[in-house]
This record gives C-alpha cells, sequence and structure tokens, in this order.
C-alpha cells in the first residue's frame, strides 16, 4: 500500500541486534536520530510490535535467532506518518523494558527493548499492554519533533480517563531465599507472599482500572536491587511489596505498612528491615557493595514528593485493611530503610501481612479465605490512592 505522506527529515533504522543473557533478550534497534515509539506484544502467533515515526528500513542480512525467540522480523508502513516492524516470536514473551538512548560519543541513538520468556497463562496480563509514548493518531511532521516532545506526551497521558496506571507488585523473597519458616511444616513465606501477590494481581486487572506487573509470578530469587530496577524499567506509578515475617515473640501477630526511612521506628523494625536487607547474600550479593547506581538512589531519597505519597498511600491502607478483616499491629503504619524500598520516583510501601511466627496467623494466611481479606483490603487502599492521585490531576 502507498501512502503519499512523507515525514521530513524521515527515521532511518539502521541495524537491529540481539543480545542474549539469562534473564532476557535485548534488541536493539539503531537508529539516525531519536525518536518516541510504542511496543507490545500479541498472541496467535506470539509477535513483538514496534511502532515508529515514519522510517527508511536500512536493515540488512536480518538473521532469525531462535536461541533469542526472535522466528523473523516484518516492516512496512502503517498509516500516514506511522510505520510498523514486527518480530515472530518463537515463544509466549512479554516486554520487560523499552527505552530510547540518546546518542552519546562513539554510539548513534537506539531504541532498547527487553523481553523476557513468560507462561502461557501469564501473557494474558501483558498482551496488549503498550510501551511509549508515541501517538499513532497524531504522527510528528518528524521524528526529532516527536522525541522533543517525549514529557510533554507523557504528562499528557496522565491525565486521560483512560489512562491505566502500572502497579508493580513485588512478592517477596523466592527460590533459594524461602524467607520466614512458619510454625506449620514445610509452610514458607515465599510460598504464602506469592498466593498472595497473584490473588492481588488478579483483583486488580479484573477491576479493569490498572495495568498490573509482577517482579516474580514463579519461584525464582531476584536481588533486591534488581526488584527496584524491575518497577523503574517497568515505568511504575505504584510499588506494592508484600511479605510474611518472623519475630521472636510468638505472641505477635498482626498486619503492618511500612515506607522508607533511614531511621526505623522502634528496634523491632530495624531488627526487621537489617534481615530483609540481607537477603541478597544468600545469592552472594551484597547490597552494601554495589555500584555507583545505587548510590545515586540513596542521594535521592530526599525527593520529598515521592516519600509523601508514599506515606500518603500507606496512611490509606492502615485505614482500610482492618475494615476488611485484617488484624494489624498497633501502630500499623511504620517506617524503615528497606532497600526494596528505595526507587526515588515511584512510591512504595512494604506490607507485612502477618507473622509468620505466629502460628494461628501462618495457619490463616495459607487459607484463601484469609488472603481474600488481605486482597480486598490492599485494593481498597489502592483504589484510595488513585483516586486521590485523579483528583489532584484534575484540580
Amino acid at each position: 500500500m502507498f501512502f503519499p505522506f512523507m515525514p521530513a527529515h524521515a527515521l532511518e533504522v539502521k541495524d537491529v541486534r540481539f543480545g542474549i543473557h539469562e534473564d532476557k533478550t535485548r534488541i536493539v534497534l539503531d537508529m539516525d536520530q531519536a525518536a518516541d515509539f510504542q511496543s507490545f506484544v500479541l498472541s496467535d502467533p506470539y509477535r513483538l510490535v514496534v511502532d515508529l515515526p515514519r522510517f527508511t528500513w536500512s536493515v540488512k542480512n536480518f538473521t532469525a535467532n531462535d536461541e533469542a525467540g526472535i522466528l523473523a522480523v516484518r516492516q512496512g508502513a502503517l498509516k500516514p506518518g506511522v510505520s510498523r516492524i514486527v518480530f515472530d516470536l518463537s515463544r509466549s514473551m512479554s516486554i520487560r523494558s523499552a527505552f530510547v538512548l540518546p546518542a552519546k560519543g562513539q554510539k548513534g541513538d537506539r531504541l532498547v527493548i527487553d523481553i523476557a520468556r513468560i507462561g502461557v497463562d501469564e501473557f494474558k496480563q501483558f498482551k496488549g499492554q503498550i510501551h511509549g509514548n508515541l501517538d499513532i493518531n497524531n504522527p510528528p511532521n518528524n521524528a526529532g519533533q516527536s522525541y522533543s516532545n517525549k514529557s510533554k506526551s507523557k504528562a499528557n497521558a496522565a491525565v486521560k480517563n483512560d489512562y491505566k496506571p502500572l502497579v508493580v507488585i513485588d512478592p517477596g523473597h523466592g527460590g533459594v531465599d524461602p524467607g520466614a519458616v512458619g510454625k506449620e511444616a514445610g509452610l514458607l513465606e515465599k510460598d504464602v507472599v506469592l498466593k498472595l501477590a497473584l490473588s492481588l494481581r488478579d483483583a486488580l486487572v479484573k477491576s479493569g482500572r490498572y495495568r498490573v506487573k509482577m517482579t516474580r509470578s514463579t519461584d525464582v530469587f531476584i536481588s533486591l536491587r534488581g526488584r527496584v530496577k524491575f518497577a523503574r524499567d517497568a515505568g511504575a506509578d505504584l510499588f506494592v511489596s508484600i511479605h510474611a515475617d518472623s519475630i521472636g515473640n510468638k505472641k505477635v501477630r498482626g498486619a503492618s505498612v511500612y515506607t522508607l526511612s533511614e531511621k526505623a521506628s522502634d528496634k523491632q523494625t530495624a531488627a526487621l528491615a537489617a534481615r530483609e536487607n540481607k537477603a541478597d547474600l544468600i545469592a552472594g550479593i551484597d547490597l552494601s557493595v554495589e555500584d555507583q547506581d545505587v548510590v545515586n538512589i540513596l542521594v535521592d531519597l530526599a525527593r520529598r514528593d515521592t516519600m509523601n505519597q508514599s506515606k500518603f498511600f500507606a496512611g490509606k491502607l492502615a485505614t482500610v485493611l482492618p475494615k476488611e478483616g485484617v488484624r494489624t499491629l498497633e501502630h500499623t503504619h511504620r517506617y524503615a530503610g528497606f532497600a526494596v524500598l528505595k526507587a526515588p520516583d515511584i512510591p512504595s510501601v512494604l506490607v507485612e501481612a502477618g507473622f509468620m511466627s505466629n502460628k494461628n496467623e501462618a495457619r490463616m494466611l495459607n487459607t484463601e479465605t484469609y488472603r481474600n481479606k488481605v486482597v480486598s483490603g490492599l485494593k481498597r487502599g489502592i483504589n484510595a490512592y488513585f483516586d486521590q492521585v485523579q483528583k489532584n490531576q484534575r484540580e
């Protein structure tokens, strides 16, 4: 099909490269200038779709890469001002992150898309979720104009009534890190919180109000820094980490909600944070010697707006959880230096759903009936938080 419209200074896609990593495949599109994009995955058959401002295709000698899960690539005009690239996939995969890297030094402009293999059932929640800011109904006159308007496009999208906030749910522990061990034989924190997280994901998706991603949906180990990075790469609007810890006093029971503070609210909380922050050592990763990115995150903790939003959300949860029949600690909202809460630009909370060290509470957390009460409280708090966010945007 021929379209007479051709934008000035048309974008050029010069090459497509693949990088195969243990947990993902990285697709890199080398371009002659930065450009907005939109990308998503589809099924029947499995495909990765990338839309860009109208471009010229200069890629030569493209080779399918079965190890990367890429069978073939097709490209062509989609509509006036917009071109489409389709990667045929050999299996169900999701987009983990997608971003533009502007030219720097000897490296030119690049579009980077990380994809990872997921289960067929899990694929349903990712199908059609859009990454990127390109508005294909109002394409730019040239690629450079599109990219320079990126921040404005994102800001405008945030206040649209049909915008669905992205909630990242983080089930604690996993894999070689079992977390707390319950008094019931074989009952592990990593399994209990995964069930909770999956139920919360299903409830949020069913509501139709949110997009949802999980740092893990199976029994795998993910570093604390990896969980933060996942949320930031995904562009999360809210981060909820779910745990169910243990304590020396077996009589203590009740849920609590934590937000970030370098000074813990009490000795019990300080000990809890110290224990959680050492979880990475199980897989040989010492958070205390991580690279400059983590140091920068610690410096950025002073960003008052994000922390205030986290506190507001935690307050909502502390109010609504008891109303759903969830027992809470006396001071439900607490403060600690949890490493997993250190995303500087994402409102984040850590929810301790209860104590595995309390035999009765551990048994309750292992029942669907009680988990549903916790999920109802979390969902109600999330709704209240975003109701306020949307209200603020309209004012």
